[in-house]
């Protein structure tokens, strides 16, 4: 009995015996599971710590090059450095917009940066365009206030908007204006686009200046109507903000600079009619006259939307609407209206929040012949790079202006300008303009360009701060 007891303890079950044969492989797929785990935590740290590192990387910070020669005579006039630089409007941004960038498009890692990137600079003015108007209050405004500048913010129809600061310790302000450009005139299309435009006192002792009281500065800038179809509202658009700058040249007497978005290639008429450094072809004129209609439901079917436009179109809320009498074209001929300027009359400075309500005959919109008239009644603008770009960085040069100022995914190439009017307005010749400015205002220096090879693939990134490349000069001989 004692043997058989001890076989019989010896025998195993069945159940248990296929219990235990399965343990192991078990016991295997567990331990396999927990190591696949934690070797998704480790990756996920370290993906998280570049990331990080990533977004603290420094951006890439430009120098700025000197332009004038090594035989020019030092200046004790003050030295102004200006700036204008397209943001990027948080509101704009979409995805599919900017399928290269990433977590660089968030705002908790663009809004240290681009404050890092224009206080680096430390302009004395700066004109600014999509800036958001929740991003201004909550961020620029004070942040800008805090380092010493003054703000002035103008925004109508749109979740951004435009703004121009100045340094508090060198300029005073005089008075500000909000230009709406649907509001004056008729537009081809309601585009809640506006210009603004403050005029500056320097507020300190110039050595060189006899009476400072006089000495100041009007800058104006602009986010000018995007769709390349529309030349002729981008060109009307201008040529209001234009007249109005001049207007406050002859109220005030300071120099006039335009700086912004203009959204005008240098092959562009607006910026051809700026400059008139050449007269626009045949068939830029009839392009420009072709382009004097609505946008939209009363286009002809040639002249659909692209893709690019579907994508654009949808950044705004603001669905462009049209103004149309009903025949789908603006008659470019008119025997009734005489040619009378844009403005009637020299606006008053207003408050930045108070649009301008001008006063226009009725329903007036300028022939092509009268807007080509009034610009060449205008004074000519030169271009403060296209003065000296191609002699100091001739690789990055296309047309006498930089290669790049915005490197998108439907467009790479230039739309941002800072522009001096000419100081003598009685002289046509732009050649000689020309002269008369380089002997009175100089450009001393200006910030560099980047290499396309690091704007790739695409902006913004964790390089540059927006889908535009900010754009500065110093200058001298403003007061």
């Amino acid at each position: 009995m004692h043997n058989n007891d001890t076989l019989e303890s010896q025998v195993i079950p069945v159940e248990e015996a296929h219990s235990s044969l399965d343990q192991l492989p078990k016991k295997r797929k567990r331990t396999a599971k927990k190591e696949q785990k934690e070797k998704r935590k480790k990756d996920k740290i370290v993906l998280n710590n570049q990331r990080s590192l990533q977004v603290q990387s420094e951006p890439i910070l430009r120098q700025m090059i000197p332009v004038l020669s090594s035989n020019a005579k030092e200046t004790s006039q003050n030295r102004i450095k200006i700036m204008t630089y397209n943001l990027l409007a948080q509101s704009l941004i979409r995805r599919e917009i900017f399928p290269e960038s990433g977590d660089a498009l968030k705002w908790k890692n663009r809004r240290p940066r681009l404050l890092k990137e224009i206080l680096y600079y430390e302009p004395d003015v700066s004109c600014f365009q999509e800036m958001d108007h929740s991003n201004y209050f909550d961020t620029f405004k004070p942040e800008f206030e805090l380092a010493g500048y003054e703000t002035c913010f103008a925004g109508i129809g749109k979740r951004h908007g435009c703004c121009i600061i100045w340094k508090r310790s060198k300029f005073t302000k005089l008075s500000d204006l909000t230009i709406e450009f649907d509001r004056v005139g008729v537009p081809t299309m309601t585009t809640n686009c506006i210009g603004l435009i403050v005029s500056l006192k320097y507020s300190e002792t110039l050595p060189d200046e006899k009476n400072p009281s006089n000495s100041g500065l009007v800058i104006g800038t602009t986010h000018l109507y995007w769709r390349p179809q529309c030349m002729y509202e981008r060109a009307r658009q201008c040529l209001i903000l234009c007249e109005n700058l001049f207007k406050f040249k002859k109220e005030f007497g300071f120099e006039v600079i335009l700086a912004g978005d203009f959204n005008s290639t240098p092959t562009d008429p607006t910026y051809k009619l700026m400059v008139r450094n050449t007269s626009l072809t045949t068939d830029e004129i009839s392009e420009l006259e072709a382009s004097m209609r609505p946008f939209g439901e009363n286009a002809t079917s040639n002249d659909s939307p692209s893709t690019e436009d579907i994508f654009e179109n949808s950044l705004d809320n603001n669905t462009d609407s049209i103004i149309s009498d009903g025949t789908g074209l603006l008659t470019n001929s008119s025997s009734t209206l005489s040619a009378v300027p844009i403005t009637q009359k020299i606006l008053p400075p207003t408050s930045v929040g108070q649009s301008i309500q001008t006063e226009l005959a009725s329903q007036f919109q300028p022939t092509l012949p009268d807007l080509l008239s009034y610009f060449a009644n205008l004074p000519s603008c030169v271009s403060l790079y296209a003065q000296h770009l191609s002699s100091i960085d001739p690789e990055n040069t296309i047309y006498s202006e930089p290669k790049f100022t915005h490197y998108g995914l439907y467009f790479k190439g230039t739309l941002d300008y800072i522009f001096l009017f000419c100081h003598n307005y009685n002289n046509q010749n732009n050649e000689d303009c020309d002269e008369n400015v380089k002997s009175k205002v100089k450009v001393t220096k200006l910030l560099k360009m980047p290499q396309e090879e690091h704007l790739l693939p695409l902006l913004p990134n964790y390089k540059f701060n927006s889908d535009h490349l900010c754009l500065m000069v110093e200058l001298v001989g403003l007061v």
